[in-house]
């Protein structure tokens, strides 16, 4: 048997290794401990995610359902602000969009180590991706070279779990409390919506050109919000900013480009 043979026998020898029960289920349990630094954050913002839906009117069954079928933390809270706000459907499905837009680099960064997975299989783990898990699991796949589904199901299920449980307890804990000071917490909304935009600009490294989208978006809302519906108001706000930001960042990159060359 010549050396190249071998190494194909060894390699379909590894696979099916790598594809029997007891391995898979060690590398379940493997990915469900990888997961546990990360559950006190799931915890303390999934908490406060299932409290404000409370306030925001809906019940633990709704809030619970919308935590396991949306799980995206950020965009939880910004469904709940705009519902609150009395914004369309239309607006709060492109807000969310626009919010879940880094998934899209998240899931391509990941792609590599899916070249021999099913379709089914990269569904799931696409879909149970987040911020987290992506960390974990993007450190997991340098270290090894390697991403094994059985890993990732564990890691992902086990976020998505405590991520549901999190709002449900938050949801319960803030519909035992009195009418008058659930009505009276209605200012977290806007604090946890300045809170999540601070902390976001405070770590970017574009802080001057967010504020100028920010300056656009303000400018945007403040000429036509007499004129045009609000929702409509919104979605053109959102796209008016996005679009100088990106035209402004890619004149930005031109330049510090021609500068590098020069």
């Amino acid at each position: 048997m010549g050396e190249s043979d071998f190494l194909v026998n060894q390699t379909v020898t590894d696979k099916e290794q790598d594809s029997s029960p007891s391995t898979s289920t060690a590398l379940f349990k493997a990915g469900v401990i990888a997961c546990l630094p990360t559950i006190l954050g799931y915890w303390s913002i999934g908490f406060a995610a299932g409290a404000i839906g409370t306030v925001s009117g809906f019940s633990p069954l709704e809030i619970t359902l919308l935590s396991g079928l949306l799980y995206a933390g950020s965009a939880q809270f910004l469904f709940y602000s705009l519902y609150a706000a009395g914004a369309g459907a239309l607006s709060i499905v492109a807000g969310v969009l626009l919010i879940n837009l880094r998934h899209i680099l998240m899931s391509s960064y990941m792609a590599m180590y899916f070249t021999r997975s099913t379709a089914m299989q990269k569904f799931i783990g696409g879909a149970l991706l987040t911020d987290e898990t992506f960390a974990v699991a993007a450190q997991y796949g340098n270290r090894h070279g390697d991403l094994p589904f059985a890993w990732l199901l564990g890691l992902n299920v086990t976020a998505w779990l405590n991520w549901i449980i999190a709002n449900l307890m938050g949801a319960l804990l803030a519909s035992t409390l009195p009418e008058s000071l659930v009505h009276g917490l209605g200012f977290s909304l806007v604090a946890m919506f300045i809170a999540l935009l601070l902390m976001t600009w405070l770590a970017s490294r574009q802080r001057m050109l967010e504020l100028v989208a920010v300056a656009v978006a303000v400018l945007v809302v403040a000429v036509f919000v007499k004129r045009l519906d609000a929702n409509v108001v919104i979605l053109l706000a959102t796209v008016s900013a996005a679009s100088v930001a990106t035209v402004l960042l890619n004149r930005k990159s031109r330049v510090e480009g021609g500068g590098t060359n020069a």
